[in-house]
């Protein structure tokens, strides 16, 4: 099957079942995934703008039977608009692809779209310049943001996320290895092009990859030398590298076998598993039946994810208030089965990537009111000011818990939306 109609049939899964484009994109030939990765991404990100372009060349609604022809559209109109792709060439395949799956009258309608978006390209990218949230997902923003900040949020839509990694140790020499620019939380920041296997220091073990936004939660802990530490829902294991690389033994907790395999082989390439213990379990079940208190836990709840839309562009139409509401109720119960497994003084570290508060400030804020054994333990930003980089942005640190969202470093790249606030046991 050609890469280009593979990518409909992708596209199609990722809208209509709800699937992460990292899930299925094996699939594709490892030649041509490159392609079919920026294809995908690039019609994701621009699926708002994109659907109201064709708005504009249908006359009439694409029946049930055909609705690939809509998903041949989307993807030939994001190739002429934003990929650069000759338009001959462009318009020959998806009218080729179109005829495998409709008659000859349907293929020419895809033809005629196709080929009067090509005509007004010019003036259809300046119309739809900065269009990437949907309704339902400026819904689930207003809750919590103005419009402002709404706004600032999805021009960075169509920014390229940056490549950042952690180091085990001396991120001051890796930036300068690898030519990439060092934040003062040690985060190393390089071009979003850049091949990570490639790069010097990853077969060594030296470092791995991990948003900024991401790698700075477990900095609000402290000194986690020769603590007892408890990482649920661990995998990728970024996080627990971290904890293992400042000398805490750990023990990983994640439900999904596959994702544990790899937070493994991650692990033992970095050379950090001689104080790693990891369970494939879930969260709760491992709770319930664990006769151990640990001195820190990490909660990375199961959340909306919504504050990664910038790497996962799905989530922007995927998304909406009920899967708040869903992931919220869920991380309740974490939080409280997990506060049983703490030790007296021991902390509690609660983070989730959502960009919704209710996942996050009013989470805790929760918490707080009805566990009086617990305190929140406030985050400033000395705590993230390792080494002599790049400053983080102020407005990270919001009424001592931490808040990142993707316009703060704007004019360094941007960064995930995140939430994390440690909280200590009496």
């Amino acid at each position: 099957m050609k890469v280009r109609q593979q990518c409909v049939e992708m596209l199609e899964r990722i809208l209509e079942n709800k699937v992460f484009l990292n899930n299925i994109k094996k699939q594709v030939d490892v030649q041509h995934r490159p392609f079919a990765n920026m294809l995908l991404l690039t019609t994701l990100r621009r699926y708002e703008a994109l659907e109201q372009i064709l708005a504009k060349f249908l006359h009439k609604k694409i029946s049930g039977k055909d609705k690939k022809l809509y998903y041949v559209l989307l993807l030939g109109a994001a190739e002429i608009l934003y990929l650069n792709t000759p338009e001959y060439a462009a318009i020959n395949e998806y009218v080729n692809i179109a005829k495998k799956y409709t008659n000859r009258f349907a293929v020419g309608m895809v033809n005629a779209v196709l080929r009067q978006i090509n005509k007004q390209k010019n003036s259809l990218n300046t119309a739809f310049k900065d269009t990437y949230f949907s309704n339902s997902f400026k819904q689930l923003l207003a809750k919590d943001y103005t419009k402002t900040q709404i706004i600032a949020m999805e021009k960075m839509v169509g920014t390229e996320p940056p490549l950042d990694i952690s180091s085990k140790q001396l991120p001051e020499v890796w930036a300068k290895d690898l030519n990439g620019v060092l934040l003062e939380n040690g985060t190393i920041r390089l071009p979003s092009a850049s091949k990570v296997a490639e790069l010097a220091g990853f077969d060594a073990g030296q470092w791995w990859v991990q948003d900024l936004a991401a790698s700075l939660p477990i900095l609000l802990l402290g000194d986690v030398k020769e603590k007892k530490v408890l990482d649920l829902c661990a995998a990728p294991g970024g996080k627990t590298a971290q904890l293992l690389a400042a000398g805490a033994k750990v023990t990983a907790v994640d439900v999904d076998e596959g994702r544990m395999e790899k937070l493994k082989e991650n692990i033992e390439r970095l050379n950090l598993a001689n104080n790693l213990q990891t369970i494939v379990s879930d969260a709760i079940l491992f709770l319930n039946k664990c006769y151990d208190a640990f001195d820190i836990i990490v909660v990375d709840a199961p959340c909306s994810a919504t504050g990664t839309f910038r790497r996962h562009p799905e989530i922007l139409h995927n998304k909406t208030l009920a899967d708040v509401k869903e992931q919220t109720e869920k991380q309740k119960i974490f939080l409280q089965a997990a506060a049983k497994k703490l030790k007296s003084g021991g902390k509690m570290l609660f983070c989730t990537c959502s960009i919704a508060k209710d996942e996050g400030e009013y989470q805790i804020d929760n918490f707080l009111n009805e566990n009086p054994d617990f305190v929140l333990c406030p985050a400033n930003l000395k705590m993230l000011q390792r080494y002599n980089g790049i400053k983080l942005d102020e407005k990270i640190i919001d009424k001592g818990v931490l808040r990142t969202l993707p316009y703060y470093m704007e004019n360094m790249g941007g960064m995930d939306a995140f939430f994390a606030a440690c909280l200590q046991k009496k």
